[in-house]
């Protein structure tokens, strides 16, 4: 072999030796790895072949889609709207089963005693949940005995522990009474 042979073999040696060295060295100083010998079989891969396991999050809790008994909240819509409508309820009552009632008494006084909108009876036919706090509530409106409306659900939404009329429904109100104007804050009512 040639000298330039020689060198390139003995080069190519160091290099090896480097790098068998670099590979069985510890990650931490210090520490050394344990060698499994020929009798012993190994308990781990080494550091190279070890793989991570990947870790999957856990999916955000489901949001609710009903009360928790959605028997008792339908029957409480179902008596809210009708004490709401009824004819021996005072102001105050009723504002107590609308949405911020308080803030809209003006509102729902004037539909209490408007010749037309004070003969208002509401009949809920169904209640269906969205959510444990919101309803989409399909009733009918009658006014002396006769069907006048509407043709768009209504909603309810629980507030302070109690099922109420939402604003917007009591809102869709004022076209039935005669001199019943909605309050300013009214999203825009056809009639």
């Amino acid at each position: 072999m040639s000298s330039a042979g020689r060198r390139f073999l003995g080069a190519a040696l160091t290099v090896a030796g480097l790098l068998l060295t670099a590979a069985c060295g510890s990650d931490e100083a210090g520490a050394p790895h344990p060698r499994p010998t020929a009798g012993s079989p190994s308990t781990s891969p080494p550091p190279e072949h070890r793989t991570a396991t990947p870790t999957i999050p856990a999916p955000p809790p489901p949001t609710p889609t009903a009360p928790q008994d959605p028997v008792a909240a339908e029957k409480d819509i179902n008596a809210g709207w009708e004490r709401f409508f009824s004819p021996d309820a005072s102001v105050e009552e009723r504002a107590g089963f609308v949405e911020d009632g308080n803030q809209y008494a003006l509102m729902i006084e004037a539909l209490a005693t408007d010749p037309e909108s004070s003969l208002l009876r509401a009949h809920v036919d169904a209640v269906t949940f969205s959510s444990d706090l919101r309803a989409t509530v399909h009733y009918t409106l009658y006014s002396d005995g006769q069907r006048v409306g509407p043709d768009e659900p209504g909603i309810a939404v629980l507030q302070d522990g109690t099922w109420k009329i939402s604003f917007a429904t009591l809102c869709s109100l004022t076209p039935y009474g005669q001199d019943v104007p909605p309050a300013g804050t009214c999203p825009a009512v056809e009639e």
